[in-house]
Formats: structure tokens, C-alpha cells, sequence
């Protein structure tokens, strides 16, 4: 919103419209020094309309270069449409003869021009004043004073009334035409031609042209030609404008301007510019086109060619605020060129400008440096990242001249050896490094004219150094260049894989996991100096137990039980000796830093030094530790293998107890059902073919034990948890017990094969029962239905069912005490001293020297009895990896205890169902 006045409210205020500049500030003091009203200025084209819009203005002064691209034109319109029509005075500078003409035209109270050496501007102050004094008919279009305005003008100027006929002529008219301004007022037009103003088979166009000047209120603009009383073609350039105001023309202006001279230099300069590889156009004082060469226009035409005659800001959107619209406002305002580039989004590329002014216009020329913008731009890019590159790349970057004294010394390498970029230069690489003949010696051969490569060690570490020698026109060395990198991780590492390469064999031939572990510490060393290891492997209770050390000597029994997440990890974990668990160190340890290298599911490697370890270090034992895992991992599927072959081994050997038994034990009832066979064909006695038919179920019976033998001594692989005391419980419903009591303690449970756990019990339980309940019996395989455990010569009921051929029987057990004859009672608990359980009964017992073949199998003491009952017992036990044995119960009866010989028994505290 423009300012309120700071007068009266009765009066309006004096609008200065100027751009910014000596002339207007002293302009505008000259106007608030002379009047008692206040002076404002509008420094845009918005501030403008606004304060026309919104505030009493009594008089409107326009500059010449007005702001912000707004024309005359629109000032007068608003200025008409203004609260009070305020009048409307043109301050414009010398020779600005078009903007003298559309003032004419647009019908302005005042023309003034501008007299920059008079810093009082008298004649804008008196003009003012004059408006001021004048009434409002005063300032009609019929008595508006457009001579001041023509004739203080260089070029021809007429005006002509609404019937075209000539109202007034200038001094420049009478010299162009020879006759008085007197002879050719109140004429037609038409006295113009025969004036010899214009040419007479010209003269249709040019009436047309006052027609539509007087019946649209258009600007017109012709060209006029022709000869002179001297014979010589003239070129005039003929400006035709409308007077008055509003919606009615009351007359033209007609400023014809002689351009013949300018002419013949635009051909030429044409011609030149024509030729030009630059882009080039030239505006007038109206920033419209007056000129294009065929590159502007090419280069226009990619977003669209502008015509002669329009303003270049009608290409421009938006022009307020952009940078060509003020630089090219700033050269016609200084009078001086200006050069610069700028970015034009509409053609997607930067040119190169330069603005040559002048009173009448301004020369631009242009050219596209799009790829040249782009070209210094990654330039600049490449050199910013080479820059940066340079200043975070970790080497040594150095420079020497001939003498070897350093010129250059940067890097972000320079850390490692504690220097600031630049700190050397000046110095004598000689006597900085005169401790390290290496270094030396590098940098002598290469000012020899040498390129050197090599590997130095300094201070304690290792870099690979570069230097090249850079040479005169005279083949003489003139500098050095030296690039160095720190490779002393690089170069451990290669000297650890080398030592890892070299111990890789031994591994392999490795044959047990104490030997993978002893020669894994004595490894560390070599990878990691000063470095002490010990390697803890797992056990069978789920903890770690150091299994070889180089660094002095653990408790004996020393173990560490696993955490709940355990003890295997993915990756390498570097800690302070501090939080490390002191365990896993010996008491000697003095470490200050510690690294817990995984084995997988074999263990830990510890590694500890009194420094911190570096990454590389953390590398090389990673891979120790992967190659540790593998070894272990081979040596322990090797004793699996042999394990596996030593199983395999014995199973056959059980195969050929099976051939043997089932060779030995079927033959007998072979014979006899073959035997009574015939006699029943030859007798036809039906007694006969039953002792047949028995001793065929006999051999059935013991195929079927046999093979149920064989299933028991597989070994349990999708073990279970398995509840004992649900399983005693059944198994004790399962067996025909009679009078006998079962008496089970608290059980646990075990992870194994459920169905045959009841077995086991099955056969127990069925074994005490049998073998138990009376006092006249001993133990044996099984139950001996019919015949005496203590005959050796079977009955015939014995023959009949095919036991006279049964292995070893027991001594006579005549000579035993015989127990008194009482209710059998079995127990079922858990071991005191070991992790385990019991099956013990009150019976008759087992005699001592029997009781380590009561497994075999085939063993009995019974006629009727197959002898596999408690091999079955002890291959089940064997199968889930337990161990059993026989003794006497406290009652003198037997006792068999199951011993855990691996992690398959494991109490978990279950106190058993009654189901």
C-alpha cells in the first residue's frame, strides 16, 4: 500500500514515478522544497497503481525510465481512472523524440526535458505550479500545450486534427518541405503529398494509415521514401499516434524521423553482424526489437522468434525481479555495459551476455556456453572431490625439489606419523629420516632420475612408498614426487595367512581334539605377537573346560558352566580384559585386552595381549578360529567314522550270534517236528501231529524273539521325553503279576523311545515275577513253563517243546538257601549316587556266578525259556546309551541299576502318574 500523504487531507500529494537514481532524488527534494504538499515517490510499477488507486494524488510526474517495465501508456490510463484525474507530467531525458510522441498522443498536461545539470530542476518545479493554478478546462484536450513538446523536438513533427486536416507543423516540417508552417495550416492531408512530404503513389497507404489511427486509436508505422530536391533518395521512418483520450481520437501526431544515414549504417553493420558468430539484437529506448542477426533468431526460435516491434519483456512472463531485466535497466540507467552469464530456464542453458547502451537503446550480444557452464562445472566437481580425495585419502603425498628438501608434504596419511600437512616442508628429507637408511636411500635414487618402489619400515610401521622423479627440459631432475601408504595391517595380514597356509596341513593330520587344541595355541603367537591363547572346548554337561593353554597353567578340574544363550557365537567378540569372566584367563594373565574367537559348537578360543589388538589381528584369528572349527569338525567325524566302523563291527558280531542261535535253537525243534511228523503219517496218530504242530510254534516263538532282539539294539535317534513313572506304571498293568506288589518311588523323566522303555519294564517285571515268586526257582532268561531249572535231562513234556539242547544251565541251586515263602515285592526308584534308577524284587536272587552272563543272549536255565528276555533288557539300555548291572538286593532278591553314560538321562524332577 503507498504511504498516506502527510498533509492536509484536502491535499492531494505529488506522485514522483522514477526508478532509482541521483536524478530522481533531487527531483523530488526540488518538489518538496517548492510546494506545501507532500511529495511521495513510487519506485515500482505496483506502488504506482496502488497509490492511484487508494490515495489523493493532485499531480502525477513520470520519469522517462520508469520502473519495473511499466510503460507510459498504463500510467496515464490509471492515472485517468484515478479519484481525481490527477494531470500528468512526462520528465524525460534529451533526444527521446518516440516517448515526446506518445505523450503528444496520449494527451499528457506537460512535457518536460530533463536538464541534469540543473540540480533545482526549475522548469519541472514551474510546470507543476502552472497545473496547479489551471482549472480543470484548463487542462482539456482542445488547449493542451503540445508545442513545448514538438517543437523543442530534432526530428519533423505535425499534428493533425480529427478531419485531417493540418493543425500545426514544427520548424523541422518547413525545412523538410519547403514551406511555411502558415501555408500548410488548415490544410488536407493530401497538401502534405503535394508538399513532397510523401510520395504520391504512396499516398493510399499512407491514408489508410490516418484512418486507423483516428478510428482504432492505434500507433502506426511507416516507412517514407523518396528523392529530395538534390536527387537524393531519402529514408524518413514516419511514427503516426492518436490524440486525446478515452474512447475518442480528436488527431494524429505525425513524427516523421530522417533514418537514411542510419539506414545505410544498419546495412552495413548488418552485414557485420550478419557475419557474426555471437548472437546479436538491439533494442530502442522502448526495449523493443529493432534488430535480430540470424543467430539471435536462431536461437530465439528454439522457444519461439520475436517480430520487430514488440518489447522484449513480452517474451519474459515474469520479468520483474530478473537478473537480465535488471542488469539491462542497470546499462541504460549508468550509460555503461555490463557483461555477465545467467541461466534461462525456458532453453535450458546459460549464455554469455553483454550490453552495449546508448541514449536510443541498447546492443546485446550473446552466445550459448551451456557446455562450457557444464564443462567448468564438473570441472569444479572433479577438482572439489579431488580436493576432498586428497585431504581424506590415508597416504603420504610429498614433493621434494633437487636437493631433496621438501616442497610438499600433505595426506590425511600424515596421521600415523603425527605430523600436520605442511609441518616438513622446508626441511631436508635427509636429515628428517637419517635415522632410516631405507628411506634414504629411496629418495636419492629417485632424484638420480630413478622410479623407486619399495617397502620401508619406519618407527614400527610398514609402508609402501612410490617416488617418481620429474625432469627439466634439460633431462635434469627438477623435483620429486613420493606418494606413501601405512601397510603395516596389510603386511601382518599377508605374513599371518602365510603362517595360517603353512599350518593348514597339520590340521589335517590332526587325529584327536586335544591335538587341534594344543596346536592351535602354539599358532596364536605366530599370528598375534605376544599374544597368549587357550582353547575350552565343550563336554558332555553342556560347559567348557580348558583343553590346551600357552598361557600357564589352569586349576585342576577348572570349568565354567555355559550361559543361557551358551557359548557359541557368529562372530568374533573383542573385550576389555576388565569385563572378560577372569575364568576363562590363567592367574598369570596380565592381558589388557581380550578376544573370544567362536570354535561353533566345539568351544572357545581365547586370545589375550597386554596391548589392544588391531583389526587385522581380530581378522587373522577369525580366521584361526574358522579353521580351528574345521579341524575340530574333521577329527570329531573321524572318531565318529571310527566309533561307527567299531558299532558296525560289533553288530556283525552280534549277526553271527543271531546265525549261531538261530542255527543252534531251531534245529532241535526242527528235528522233532520232523521227527513226529513222520511218525504220525506212517501211525496216523493225531498225538503225533500235535507234538508237530508244538514244535513248530516253538521255532516261531524264537524267530519272533530274535527279531525282536534285533529291533532292540537299534539306537534311539528321535528321542523323546519320556515320563518313567507313567511308563513303569503301564508296564506293571501289562504283566499277569498275580499276588506280587509294585513299589515305586519318585521317578524323573529321560529323553528316549517310549515304547521301548516299556518293554524293558515289561521284561523285568515279567523276569521277577517268574523267576522270583517261589523259593524253589532261579534267575534265568525267562520263565521255564514246564520242567524242573534244575534237571539236566528234559522230560518229555521238556523234549516236546524242544529245550533239550539249551545252552549252559546253573549250578544246582539245591545247595542255596532257600527264602522263605512270602508275597513278592518289586521296587522301582532312583539311584543315591549316581544319576540313574532301579528295578529290585525280594525274590530268590540271582547267584554271583551267573550274573555277568544272564545278558547273554540265548542264556537260560529254563527248558521252556529262549534266553532273550534281559539281552533284550540290556540292548535297550544300551540303545539309549545307558549302562546296566546286576546285584543283590538289600532283601537278597536281584537288583538291576541303569547308569547314564551320556546326556539321554537327565532327571527333570517328574514324580510320575498313576495312569
Amino acid at each position: 500500500m503507498f504511504p498516506p500523504s502527510s498533509g492536509s487531507t484536502s491535499v492531494g500529494a505529488i506522485l514522483y514515478v522514477a526508478a532509482d537514481g541521483a536524478v530522481s532524488d533531487s527531483a523530488v527534494s526540488a518538489l518538496r522544497d517548492a510546494f506545501e504538499r507532500p511529495v511521495e515517490r513510487a519506485g515500482s510499477a505496483a506502488a504506482a497503481r496502488s497509490a492511484l488507486a487508494d490515495c489523493a494524488v493532485s499531480c502525477l510526474v513520470a520519469a522517462a525510465d520508469l520502473p519495473d517495465g511499466l510503460d507510459l501508456d498504463a500510467l496515464v490510463t490509471a492515472a485517468a481512472d484515478a479519484r481525481a484525474g490527477p494531470p500528468v507530467v512526462v520528465y524525460a531525458a534529451a533526444g527521446d523524440e518516440a516517448l515526446a510522441a506518445r505523450a503528444v498522443s496520449l494527451g499528457v498536461d506537460d512535457y518536460l526535458v530533463c536538464d541534469e545539470a540543473d540540480d533545482s530542476h526549475a522548469a519541472l518545479v514551474e510546470s507543476v505550479r502552472a497545473l496547479f493554478e489551471r482549472d480543470a478546462d484548463d487542462r482539456s484536450p482542445e488547449t493542451r500545450s503540445y508545442r513545448v513538446i514538438v517543437e523543442a523536438m530534432e526530428d519533423g513533427a505535425f499534428v493533425l486534427d480529427e478531419n485531417r486536416r493540418v493543425e500545426y507543423v514544427n520548424p523541422r516540417i518547413e525545412a523538410i518541405t519547403g514551406r511555411a508552417s502558415e501555408s500548410l495550416r488548415g490544410e488536407r492531408f493530401e497538401s502534405l503529398v503535394d508538399a513532397g512530404l510523401f510520395p504520391a503513389d504512396e499516398y493510399e497507404r499512407y491514408r489508410d494509415a490516418v484512418s486507423r489511427v483516428l478510428s482504432k486509436g492505434v500507433t502506426e508505422r511507416l516507412d517514407v521514401r523518396f528523392v529530395d530536391a538534390d536527387g537524393v533518395s531519402r529514408l524518413f521512418e514516419l511514427s503516426l499516434s492518436p490524440v486525446g483520450g478515452g474512447e475518442r481520437v480528436t488527431g494524429v501526431v505525425g513524427i516523421p524521423r530522417d533514418v537514411t544515414d542510419r539506414e545505410t549504417a544498419t546495412t552495413q553493420r548488418g552485414e557485420l553482424l550478419e557475419r557474426m558468430t555471437d548472437a546479436f539484437f538491439a533494442l530502442d529506448a522502448d526495449w523493443r526489437f529493432v534488430y535480430l542477426n540470424d543467430r539471435a533468431r536462431d536461437v530465439f526460435g528454439e522457444v519461439r522468434e520475436p517480430d520487430l516491434g514488440e518489447r522484449i519483456w513480452d517474451l519474459v512472463p515474469s520479468p520483474d525481479g530478473t537478473e537480465l531485466y535488471e542488469r539491462y535497466h542497470e546499462a541504460m540507467r549508468t550509460q555503461e555495459s555490463v557483461t555477465f552469464e545467467t541461466y534461462s530456464e525456458p532453453y535450458d542453458g546459460w549464455f554469455e551476455v553483454r550490453a552495449y547502451p546508448s541514449p536510443s537503446g541498447l546492443s546485446v550480444y550473446f552466445r550459448d556456453v551451456t557446455t562450457r557452464k557444464r564443462h567448468l562445472h564438473a570441472l569444479e566437481s572433479t577438482n572439489q572431490r579431488l580436493e576432498t580425495v586428497l585431504q581424506n585419502l590415508p597416504v603420504i603425498l610429498s614433493a621434494f625439489d633437487a636437493e631433496g628438501v621438501f616442497t610438499m608434504s600433505e595426506g590425511a596419511g600424515l596421521e600415523s606419523l603425527d605430523r600436520e600437512p605442511g609441518e616438513v616442508v622446508g626441511r631436508s628429507a635427509f636429515d628428517l629420516y637419517d635415522d632410516t637408511p631405507a628411506v634414504t636411500d629411496a629418495i636419492e635414487r629417485g632424484l638420480s632420475g630413478e622410479a623407486v618402489d619399495a617397502r620401508i619400515e619406519y618407527h614400527g610401521a610398514v609402508y609402501d612408498a612410490w617416488y617418481r622423479p620429474v625432469f627439466d627440459d634439460d633431462g635434469e631432475v627438477s623435483e620429486l614426487l613420493g606418494v606413501a601408504i601405512d601397510v603395516t595391517n596389510r603386511a601382518r595380514l599377508e605374513a599371518g595367512l602365510r603362517s595360517l597356509q603353512a599350518v593348514t596341513q597339520d590340521f589335517i593330520l590332526t587325529e584327536s581334539v586335544e591335538e587341534v587344541a594344543a596346536l592351535a595355541v602354539e599358532v596364536v603367537p605366530e599370528l598375534v605377537p605376544d599374544a597368549d591363547a587357550t582353547v575350552w572346548l565343550a563336554d558332555d554337561r553342556g560347559g567348557l573346560s580348558p583343553a590346551a593353554s600357552n598361557a600357564g597353567q589352569f586349576d585342576s578340574g577348572a570349568r565354567i558352566e555355559a550361559s543361557p544363550s551358551g557359548f557359541e557365537s557368529e562372530a568374533v567378540t573383542r573385550v576389555d580384559a576388565e569385563a572378560v569372566d577372569d575364568r576363562l584367563l590363567s592367574p598369570d594373565s596380565d592381558a589388557a585386552s581380550v578376544l573370544r574367537v567362536p570354535l561353533g559348537s566345539h568351544g572357545l578360543l581365547v586370545a589375550s595381549t597386554p596391548d589392544a589388538f588391531l583389526d587385522v589381528d581380530e581378522d587373522l584369528l577369525e580366521l584361526l578360529g574358522s579353521t580351528v572349527t574345521s579341524a575340530l569338525s574333521g577329527t570329531v567325524r573321524e572318531q565318529e567314522l571310527r566309533n561307527r566302523e567299531a558299532d558296525l563291527a560289533a553288530a556283525n558280531e552280534r549277526l553271527d550270534d543271531f546265525v549261531s542261535i538261530v542255527a543252534h535253537d531251531l534245529r532241535n525243534p526242527l528235528a522233532i517236528a520232523t521227527g513226529y511228523l513222520d511218525l504220525g503219517m506212517e501211525s496216523g496218530e493225531r498225538a503225533h501231529l500235535e507234538r508237530a504242530a508244538n514244535a513248530v510254534d516253538r521255532m516261531s516263538e524264537l524267530v519272533e524273539e530274535v527279531l525282536d532282539l534285533a529291533r532292540q539294539r537299534t539306537p534311539v535317534v528321535d528321542a523323546t521325553p519320556v515320563d518313567l513313572a507313567r511308563v513303569v506304571d503301564h508296564a506293571w498293568r501289562f504283566v499277569d503279576t498275580g499276588d506280587a506288589t509294585l513299589v515305586r518311588e519318585e521317578l524323573f523323566t529321560v529323553d528316549g523311545d517310549d515304547g521301548r522303555l516299556l518293554r524293558l519294564f515289561e521284561n523285568l517285571f515279567r523276569n521277577a515275577v517268574e523267576h522270583g515268586s517261589t523259593g524253589n526257582q532261579t534267575a534265568s532268561g525267562d520263565a521255564a513253563e514246564h520242567g524242573s531249572a534244575g534237571s539236566r535231562i528234559p522230560s518229555d513234556d521238556a523234549v516236546e517243546h524242544g529245550s533239550t539242547s539249551r545252552r549252559d544251565t546253573p549250578d544246582d541251586p539245591a545247595e542255596r538257601d532257600t527264602p522263605p515263602d512270602e508275597p513278592l515285592t518289586v521296587r522301582v526308584g532312583t539311584l543315591d549316587d549316581r544319576t540313574g534308577f532301579y528295578v529290585a524284587d525280594n525274590g530268590v536272587g540271582i547267584p554271583e556266578n551267573i550274573r555277568e552272563r544272564v545278558f547273554d543272549h540265548g542264556y537260560t536255565t529254563t527248558a521252556r525259556g529262549t534266553g532273550f528276555g534281559l539281552a533284550i533288557v540290556d540292548d535297550i539300555a544300551d540303545a539309549h546309551g545307558w549302562s546296566v548291572s546286576l546285584a543283590e538286593s538289600a532283601e537278597g532278591g536281584a537288583r538291576f541299576e541303569f547308569v547314564t553314560q551320556s546326556e539321554g538321562l537327565a532327571a527333570t524332577g517328574s514324580a510320575g502318574t498313576d495312569d
